[in-house]
């Protein structure tokens, strides 16, 4: 049994689910993770399947940041989707660390922070899930994240194709009157501007990879991971979050 204490109830996740497709056939478990508390589904969602562009939206890899599993709950609950069907595959994923999500803890239930262990052989399940997804290769994916020290929102960004390097710029310019950016020239140990984090990197050289930079390497257009000020209420990182992901879609071209 886990030693720490149950804060949040994944099965209510899979509820919501559930409501919106009740009917559905988009919602897949393709993996299912054992732990010793119990076994809990990693799941997909896919909206718009065979269309031309495709997007990755994930939140969850850390337990301790709900806001992206919320946000992406209200992405669907509220049919944003729709203004997409025409144009975008979309696959998300709604809680990729489950146990970290009913627990409150950032790693999962083997004490270890997923979002480390992309560059390594024989990866949690959670991580190999991930990246059999990202293998595929999409035009844009989207990591949904918060930040407990940062006095703002703020982003990194990194892109293959030029033409979307002012992505982040226009997701940071819708969202600003819903919550203050962080134009800090330094967060989190790294050089930022006016809130966009775009580091100069040469991924083969480095010993670990994120999510983000995975999905680089299988061939991503741009990727973004986008970052919540937890200062701030529950529903602001959400409608700030859903602000990112409908401006990013939206100014794809």
């Amino acid at each position: 049994m886990p030693l720490s204490k149950k804060l949040n109830n994944f099965d209510s996740i899979l509820n919501r689910l559930k409501k919106i497709f009740p009917k559905s056939s988009c919602i897949e478990t393709v993996h299912t993770l054992q732990t010793p508390y119990k076994i809990y589904p990693l799941i997909k969602i896919v909206i718009g399947n065979g269309n031309f562009r495709r997007a990755l939206i994930s939140a969850g890899i850390h337990g301790d940041e709900p806001g992206g599993i919320e946000t992406i709950l209200s992405f669907l609950e509220n049919k944003f989707y729709i203004n997409y069907m025409n144009t975008w595959e979309i696959t998300l994923l709604p809680c990729i660390n489950p146990y970290g999500y009913e627990f409150g803890t950032r790693e999962n239930h083997q004490k270890k922070d997923l979002n480390r262990l992309f560059k390594i052989e024989n990866p949690p399940l959670e991580v190999f899930f991930a990246q059999s997804l990202l293998d595929s290769q999409f035009d844009l994916t989207l990591e949904l994240h918060e930040d407990d020290e940062s006095s703002g929102y703020y982003l990194y960004q990194k892109e293959t194709n030029p033409k979307y390097q002012n992505l982040g710029i226009e997701i940071l310019n819708s969202i600003q009157e819903i919550m203050p950016i962080n134009k800090d020239k330094e967060i989190d140990g790294s050089t930022a501007h006016q809130g966009i984090i775009n580091n100069d990197m040469d991924l083969s050289k480095m010993d670990w990879w994120p999510m983000a930079l995975y999905g680089l390497s299988k061939g991503a257009q741009v990727s973004l991971t986008l970052e919540a000020a937890t200062q701030y209420k529950l529903s602001a990182r959400v409608k700030a979050h859903l602000l990112a992901i409908t401006t990013a879609l939206g100014s794809f071209k």
